[in-house]
């Protein structure tokens, strides 16, 4: 079977392998859709989580995570899952080939489609429990307002997410004019391009412009601001837009580079700093909910669709958040 497997840095190929044998207790699935994570990038850009996001088959490095296709095999064991049921899944690992394989202990993480859902559709479901989990980990209030910075897939899922709860105020930023658009379709207060002007300035005018003690940065008015991008400079806006006293500052990214800050600020400031990363099990099912109840409109983020064939492509349009939010392998 055909599967996509990492070589090294930027080395993304398309080879065959076996296709995999199926456990009594476990299913063979028949990939139909397979997104490109934020963590597959990080293993394609610079061989971090490589370990952690792929699946060894014959000695390769099988990538892909974000995947649904049809049951097309079951052993005599399995329970709960039959031949001919849709599926999307999420845990689950080596989901860029041809066929996946899932034993039985892995079988909680495999979702049943309903109809009215597509394949692509449910394929955009791993994605949005991260920032479910973000989400819950501090809810904003309908009168309080929340900055995004990064409108990848991520940070568009929390924009979904705030918007589909509260009436919260969001602003969101970017570089991209494609990413940005898809925020003002899902209905984003205020997009800023952080090309063509400076996001924390225009955030203070908006918000407040208020001097801390001690520092020689004022503070902006957010409640809440979110760092779904993962780059130095888009985590140290994230402290200086926050209010000054009991902002919340939410790290949803991983960050490839090793960052300076100037704890004074969070002292002074009163700022309280999460870390989000993964989710529960009851997050999946209520972003499965939002998906599947047509309370979230995820097809608008699928932006590009290749072959397996065409995996090398496919990682590096992934890579230029002008060309893309979400692409997907589909087969």
């Amino acid at each position: 079977m055909k599967a996509v497997a990492f070589f090294g840095k930027k080395d993304i190929r398309t080879i065959d392998v076996n296709i995999p044998k199926v456990k009594e207790d476990g299913v063979l699935i028949k990939m139909k859709a397979c997104g490109i994570c934020g963590s597959d990038m990080h293993v394609y850009n610079s061989d971090m989580l490589t370990e952690d996001s792929t699946k060894l088959i014959d000695d390769y490095r099988i990538i892909g995570h974000e995947f649904t296709g049809e049951i097309v095999e079951v052993g005599k064991n399995t329970a709960g899952f039959k031949t001919g049921d849709r599926v999307t899944s999420v845990h689950n690992k080596g989901g860029m080939a041809e066929y996946i394989e899932i034993p039985g202990d892995r079988l909680k993480n495999l979702f049943k489609i309903p109809g009215n859902t597509s394949l692509e559709t449910a394929a955009t479901l791993e994605p949005f429990c991260n920032p479910m989990h973000s989400f819950h980990m501090r809810e904003p209030g309908d009168n309080e307002t929340v900055a995004i910075f990064g409108a990848g897939i991520i940070g568009l899922g929390y924009l979904q997410i705030v918007k589909a709860y509260t009436k919260a105020r969001t602003i969101i930023t970017d570089i991209s004019e494609l990413r940005l658009q898809k925020a003002k379709m899902i209905g984003a207060d205020l997009v800023i391009n952080a090309k063509e002007e400076d996001p924390v300035k225009k955030i203070k005018q908006l918000t407040g412009d208020t001097y801390v003690r001690y520092q020689k940065k004022t503070a902006g008015g957010c409640d809440i601001s979110i760092d779904c991008a993962g780059i130095p400079l888009t985590l140290l806006q994230c402290f200086e837009v926050l209010k000054i006293e009991n902002g919340t500052l939410i790290i949803a990214s991983i960050f490839e580079d090793e960052i300076k800050i100037d704890p004074n600020m969070i002292v002074f400031k009163y700022m309280s700093i999460l870390g989000s990363m993964g989710y529960y099990d009851s997050e999946t099912e209520e972003a499965f909910g939002l998906i599947t109840g047509g309370k979230v409109n995820r097809d608008i983020l699928i932006t590009n669709r290749f072959s397996l064939n065409e995996a090398a492509e496919a990682f590096a349009v992934q890579g230029k958040s002008g060309e893309s939010v979400k692409v997907l392998i589909v087969d």
